[in-house]
């Protein structure tokens, strides 16, 4: 669990305030010994399984408590429940806000929630690091409060097609995604990085959300034969997807799947190795889940969740917190909201150790993850790629 030293040397703090506020806002949930974060994220509902994320942000808090905290002040976590729903989300965001009085907000699953939260916690002025959520617009326009901490979807959306491309002959590429704004930060940077490299696609179906039936969308592509198909789909409907092609006799076409999704877990979905055999998924990490780069990032997590099952979700937004910690590190004793964003925003090429890449935050671009590895099945083992054929 890695350090960068010269970051901290590097990190140069204006006192001068970044949002105009009073001194009273500028220490709002800090006290002495504790250091409020308000925690969003999908607790309950049919997105559940992407609290997994929080828990693993929540047990690297627990242990930085464990080492004293940052300047004597321990990471308290204040959680609210999403249910990936935007109007959950916006009563979390305002009661996090308004009636907790927390310091910061880091988290957030569900990139629909997230989206219907920016008006309200931009104008707040709030340190907010987005910490799983990947839409580009939640951070982009630049807000001077809101930080990415994890590749957003145009960074993954361009690695998934790249990816696609790194397949030997593939010129025939489909698309099938919700159509939502999550599903569309994948696609929409996927369609033009291969519109940059000379493929345009095939074929472009919809599949809603909740929809338990993707036979229509299947026949559609067994009569146009594609090479490699994109899939910018939820959990729950990717594998009802790759069922069904499997179902119809496609189950040998790879599918490129996003960050939305998790490789163990679509297995876990489906019951069948056969039905995800040739299903590849964004992997943000530098290892498999169960390699040695790994295993402290989970035996960390157990420490504190002893019943927690491990899946990609719960190592995602560990990343960011580290960052977190070396700018309040950074930013000294005397703690503000405008000094922790202002050493936020001098974070360099940060090596987490756990994301495949380092996190940089400029004034200019808080967007602070810029690609991601990719993971699937070789030889029916889970493994990490840079490209087709090539490990990471």
């Amino acid at each position: 669990m890695r350090r960068i030293a010269s970051l901290l040397a590097a990190l140069a703090v204006s006192a001068a305030p970044a949002l105009a506020q009073d001194a009273a806002w500028e220490t709002e949930g800090l006290t002495d010994d504790a250091i409020t974060i308000g925690v969003m994220g999908p607790f309950s509902g049919n997105a559940a399984s992407y609290s997994k994320a929080l828990i693993g942000m929540m047990a690297y808090y627990d242990k930085i408590n464990d080492e004293g905290g940052v300047h004597g002040r321990k990471l308290v976590a204040v959680q609210e429940d999403t249910a990936c729903d935007s109007a959950k989300g916006l009563a979390a965001a305002k009661k996090l806000i308004s009636q907790d009085k927390v310091f910061m907000l880091q988290g957030n699953s569900c990139s629909g929630v997230a989206l219907a939260l920016r008006p309200t916690i931009e104008e707040s002025g709030v340190p907010w690091i987005v910490a799983h959520a990947v839409s580009d617009s939640i951070s982009d326009p630049l807000a001077k409060n809101i930080f990415h901490g994890v590749p957003t979807g145009g960074a993954n959306g361009r690695a998934m097609a790249a990816f696609v491309l790194s397949k030997p002959d593939t010129k025939n590429v489909a698309i099938i995604e919700h159509s939502n704004d999550w599903a569309h930060s994948y696609s929409n940077p996927a369609r033009a990085y291969l519109e940059e490299h000379g493929v345009t696609p095939s074929l472009e179906l919809t599949m809603e959300r909740g929809q338990t039936d993707a036979t229509a969308q299947v026949l559609k592509l067994r009569q146009e034969k594609p090479d490699f198909i994109i899939a910018a789909l939820y959990e729950a409907e990717t594998a009802i997807f790759l069922r069904d092609l499997k179902k119809y006799g496609m189950g040998d076409i790879p599918v490129m799947g996003t960050a939305g999704t998790d490789l163990e877990n679509t297995l876990k979905r489906t019951g069948d190795f056969d039905t995800v055999k040739n299903y590849y998924v964004i992997h943000s990490y530098v290892d498999n889940l169960d390699g040695p780069k790994m295993a402290p990032w989970g035996e960390m997590i157990h420490k504190y969740y002893p019943d927690e099952e491990l899946s990609t979700f719960s190592f995602v937004s560990i990343g960011s917190a580290e960052a977190l910690v070396a700018a309040l590190e950074a930013a000294g004793p005397d703690l503000t909201r405008s000094k922790l964003m202002a050493a936020l925003e001098e974070v360099r090429d940060f090596d987490t150790g756990i994301l495949s890449d380092p996190i940089t935050w400029t004034p200019e671009d808080h967007q602070g993850v810029k690609g991601s590895a990719v993971a699937g099945f070789v030889d029916g083992s889970p493994t990490v790629l840079k490209a087709w054929g090539q490990s990471y």
